[in-house]
């Protein structure tokens, strides 16, 4: 008897324990990747958007959100989100970098809240065909509408793309390489 209640009670603090790990981002606003804008192909100066013209192409390869939940009387998010990207160009005959823009958004019931741009610098080495970078973004204010919890807003990224750009992502389809 003591041994069963000995082990109800350790099952009691291992779920205790485990909900505590996950919950706080559990909690947070959560993010994604718009998929129109989740690719970049960047085309030969004075080309037309073409895949043969492709000079090099940047995905956002991931977004993972963490915040800091309300205190006591406040009623703002503060969140941060990581960004993985991966770029990749079919020759790699010499070193060269690049800087692309991109945003972040705040997202409620469909709507955009509030967007910032971004730019990052990456770097393809010689004889690279393929690089990995990554960017965060921290501080971003979600003020928390009346009854509304910080799960019912979303950040949302994506490359801040011209037309030209994301009507060849559309063209090309969700999975462009």
């Amino acid at each position: 008897m003591l041994q069963n209640l000995k082990f109800l009670l350790a099952a009691i603090v291992a779920v205790g324990l485990t909900s505590c790990s996950t919950s706080r981002l559990e909690r947070c606003p959560p993010a994604s990747v718009l998929v129109d804008t989740g690719t970049m192909a960047v085309f030969r100066s004075g080309s037309t958007p073409d895949p043969a013209n492709v000079l090099y192409t940047v995905q956002i390869a991931g977004a993972q959100q963490d915040c800091e939940l309300p205190k006591f009387g406040s009623r703002v998010v503060t969140a941060s989100v990581d960004i993985d990207f991966r770029a990749r160009r079919s020759s790699g005959s010499e070193a060269v970098s690049h800087v692309i823009p991109y945003f972040v958004a705040i997202t409620s019931e469909g709507k955009i809240l509030a967007k910032r741009e971004f730019t990052v610098q990456f770097t393809f080495d010689a004889g690279q065909q393929v690089a990995t970078f990554s960017d965060s973004v921290n501080s971003l204010a979600v003020s928390l509408g009346r009854d509304k919890k910080p799960t019912d807003y979303g950040i949302l990224v994506g490359f801040q793309l011209t037309k030209a750009q994301l009507d060849y992502n559309r063209r090309a389809g969700r999975y462009a390489q």
